[in-house]
């Protein structure tokens, strides 16, 4: 053999070779992003679990929730116990403005993002009464064009809660 026909051999084998490794490496990164967004999944699910079990534990805080929420007895909690509420609804949107940011990066799913932002829009009507602020502007976009309750005030909005299915998802938390 000549050592052209050697030389050329050898550069084949070697093209070959990095193409092979670029292959890999791309499957090996469509692999990490799958673990990633797994793991950002699985943080966020531990995170609502822990924040829900913690209430669970306080009893006075899980029936002030549900006096306000649930029953829609909103003249008998105090000023005190409305500043928790906000805090509790403001940590809320907090978190699906996080799948807000994270699905605009590409790191969750269209489920997760689609189920985060309806519940958003189901409780504009309630931040809004609480005067809880969106920090994303995009997020605030992103909500107030799904369609929100037609009133911001508390037995209203929870009457027409309870009269629209969509607002089911009410119970449930992201």
């Amino acid at each position: 053999m000549k050592s052209n026909t050697i030389l050329t051999i050898t550069t084949a084998c070697g093209n070959f070779a990095v193409l092979a490794g670029l292959v890999f490496l791309i499957v090996e990164l469509r692999q990490n992003s799958t673990i990633a967004l797994s793991q950002i999944r699985q943080e966020r699910t531990l995170s609502i679990i822990d924040e829900y079990t913690m209430f669970a534990h306080n009893r006075q805080f899980t029936s002030m929730l549900h006096k306000a929420l649930e029953d829609g007895d909103f003249d008998s909690l105090s000023k005190d116990d409305w500043n928790q509420v906000r805090f509790y609804e403001t940590a809320r949107m907090v978190r699906l403005e996080d799948v807000f940011f994270q699905y605009h990066n590409g790191l969750i799913d269209d489920s997760a993002y689609n189920f985060s932002l309806a519940m958003a829009a189901s409780r504009l009507p309630f931040w809004k009464w609480l005067k809880v602020a969106a920090v994303n502007p995009d997020f605030k976009v992103a909500v107030d064009t799904l369609p929100p309750s037609k009133s911001l005030k508390p037995k209203e909005w929870r009457r027409e809660r309870d009269s629209n299915p969509r607002y089911g998802m009410t119970r449930t938390t992201i």
